[in-house]
């Protein structure tokens, strides 16, 4: 599997909150209340500028959606740390929306 840099960004953003010494105090609230500003970290490393907004911002939330998921998964289950599994959720989360919002935009 060939892992994307926007899967490595993910990733390693992903990485560093749970291995953060605040990672356990946070709550789900504290977590899904990122949301905006996971979408501006993911959008700066986006280079699909040529789509139309509404297939970028699809893109986007799909894969914020997937980071803010493996994010909770984290603060109850330890095999949702595990980078490799992270990688492996992201890159197959980013190649889904690859096919599904930015492939299939001109159909």
């Amino acid at each position: 599997m060939q892992i994307s840099s926007l899967t490595v960004h993910c990733a390693s953003l992903c990485l560093d909150v749970i291995n953060g010494e605040s990672f356990e105090k946070l709550t789900m609230a504290d977590i899904q209340s990122w949301q905006d500003e996971l979408y501006s970290y993911i959008e700066n490393r986006v280079e699909i500028l040529k789509f139309i907004n509404d297939t970028q911002r699809l893109f986007i939330n799909s894969v914020r959606d997937e980071v803010l998921m493996i994010l909770m998964l984290s603060k109850e289950n330890l095999f949702a740390r595990e980078p490799y599994w992270i990688l492996d959720k992201l890159q197959r989360k980013i190649a889904l929306s690859t096919y599904l919002y930015i492939n299939n935009s001109c159909l």
